[in-house]
């Protein structure tokens, strides 16, 4: 009975109706782990409170988490809309069932300052090692090295981004459209 509860807890949170002021502190109050500086719009599915949210995270609409095993996201995230965090999978089975019943899966990381872009997807166990960007659309299936930019499906490394604080400058290509 107490997932069929949260499931309905969720989905209240999720609403259009329930404007961002009212929803993080509520969110907080419920148990989930989110710094108070967090922002999480409309439409956001949280499957379980096994979350941690760090401080000035932007979370857009349309985002899932799975809930299967913990959730860990950094400080100064950004993520864009749609992206699917999932923590949970099963094996290959024998043809008369190719997925076996018993789930497996790992606990999803995102690190500092990561930007991960529209309608990505982040399988079970990955780091998103801190200052990555992963480009729209991709399906993230291993963990990154630190400071890179992470696209395609699967996502792969695409080129290394500054580590210091000149990074962002006008003359980076990817800031300026």
């Amino acid at each position: 009975m107490g997932n069929y509860i949260h499931r309905i807890v969720d989905a209240a949170l999720a609403s259009e109706f329930l404007p961002v002021s009212i929803r993080m502190p509520l969110m907080r109050r419920l148990g989930y782990d989110v710094d108070r500086s967090s922002c999480i719009w409309a439409r956001a599915s949280f499957r379980s409170r096994t979350v941690k949210i760090g401080s000035e995270v932007f979370i857009n609409v349309g985002f899932f988490y799975d809930g299967f095993m913990p959730l860990e996201i950094g400080p100064n995230v950004r993520i864009g809309q749609f992206v699917r965090i999932i923590t949970g999978s099963h094996e290959i089975g024998p043809p008369t069932q190719r997925c076996v019943v018993e789930a497996v899966g790992g606990p999803v990381v995102i690190g500092r300052g990561c930007w991960i872009g529209s309608g990505v997807t982040i399988l079970p166990g990955v780091t998103i090692a801190e200052g990555c960007v992963i480009a729209a659309g991709s399906l993230v299936t291993r963990s990154t090295e630190p400071n890179g930019l992470y696209a395609g499906i699967p996502a792969r490394l695409v080129r290394a981004l500054a580590s210091d604080a000149s990074a962002g400058t006008a003359d980076d290509p990817l800031l300026t459209c």
